[in-house]
């Protein structure tokens, strides 16, 4: 099959199951995909890989989603995890023998609740190894364990894994591993630190009961035996990319004055992944992902209050207005508008917030 054969039925049999989310989830899903091969192939200056979390509210089949992704690479490609954990991160030593950190195990690691590392006595080293993991790539790894370890495993994990051992309790490695996650936490963000390493998947439309009985109503369609099969190869095909005709249109630069270099990474990597795919990307669809960068950005940081005082900030609105418009529920809206200090009027008999 042809990459593009791949991708259309991968992406087909998505939307069937799970409708307009199942295909903007699939769509990202083979992009961070292409983004492992590139990066492992290809030797690109800057990071290419492509890291998904999921984030929108409970009950919405982000860990279905993600489950059907570890189905599809399969065991060979894919580990799952149902939280990050420091172990999972830095490795062990068992029975005299080396346990690699799951981000050395297989090209994709799957977390579906993201939002758990945020807690425990671990979290300061957690984050910092996993912003490493997520960034460049390259982790340092201090554990006591590693002193017992015979001199005939240290040269085994440095064979398998190209770990390096610096003393008898620290080893680095380095790994192009790409996470999928989901979460709802908000929490997860870190001061921006992880926000800046992810790609934010939000859903494109509303999340409401048409979705609902789409997908509960809809009976479930396997994926093409031939497209899985065809994926899998690919996927650890080497297969390099040219990196050098790809070029951000000038449009971009002139339109967002505050683009990072980091932004400007990601706008590359997409349209190389998509490349990789056999798909065109037009000047028109990079401008419109910045924009759409740009504005899911503003809406993650921007704080309930900030969304009430924008809604009200021109023109006067009922609070059922307000939460339609925002997306707030009508409690949240109302503790807003008392910390923004928004006035009450009354207008034939119907009660509006302004400034």
């Amino acid at each position: 099959m042809l990459r593009k054969e791949i991708y259309d039925s991968i992406v087909s049999t998505f939307e069937h199951n799970y409708s307009w989310l199942g295909k903007q989830f699939a769509e990202e899903l083979l992009l961070s995909a292409a983004s492992w091969n590139i990066q492992q192939f290809s030797n690109p200056p800057f990071r290419i890989r492509r890291h998904l979390l999921l984030f929108w509210p409970p009950g919405w089949v982000k860990s279905s989603l993600l489950e059907q992704a570890y189905n599809l690479f399969g065991n060979q490609l894919c580990t799952m995890m149902t939280d990050v954990t420091l172990a999972a991160l830095r490795g062990t030593v068992e029975h005299g023998k080396f346990i690699s950190p799951y981000t050395l195990k297989r090209p994709f690691s799957i977390c579906t609740e993201f939002g758990q590392l945020i807690s425990g006595s671990e979290h300061t080293e957690i984050i910092q190894k996993l912003l490493n993991v997520l960034e460049e790539g390259v982790v340092t790894v201090s554990l006591g364990k590693i002193s017992s370890l015979p001199e005939t495993e240290r040269i085994e994990a440095s064979n398998r894994y190209g770990i390096v051992f610096i003393d008898e309790n620290t080893f680095t490695y380095r790994t192009f591993c790409v996470l999928l996650a989901g979460t709802y936490n908000r929490k997860f963000l870190v001061d921006n630190a992880f926000e800046s390493r992810f790609v934010v998947v939000t859903p494109d439309k509303e999340l409401d009961s048409e979705l609902a009985k789409y997908i509960t109503s809809t009976s479930s369609e396997p994926f093409d035996e031939d497209a899985v099969y065809h994926l899998r190869s690919a996927v650890v095909e080497e297969f390099p990319v040219n990196l050098e005709k790809v070029k951000i249109p000038d449009e971009v630069f002139e339109r967002f004055k505050n683009i990072t270099i980091r932004q400007c990474s990601q706008l590359i990597s997409y349209k190389l992944c998509r490349a990789w795919w056999g798909i065109k990307t037009s000047d028109e669809d990079i401008i419109n992902l910045a924009d759409k960068i740009k504005a899911k950005s503003d809406a993650l940081w921007k704080s309930a209050d900030d969304k009430v005082f924008e809604a009200i900030e021109n023109n006067a609105k009922t609070a059922k207005e307000i939460a339609e418009e925002t997306k707030l529920s009508l409690r949240q809206v109302y503790y807003s508008l008392k910390r923004i200090r928004a006035i009450r009027t009354v207008e034939e008999g119907v009660v509006k917030w302004t400034l």
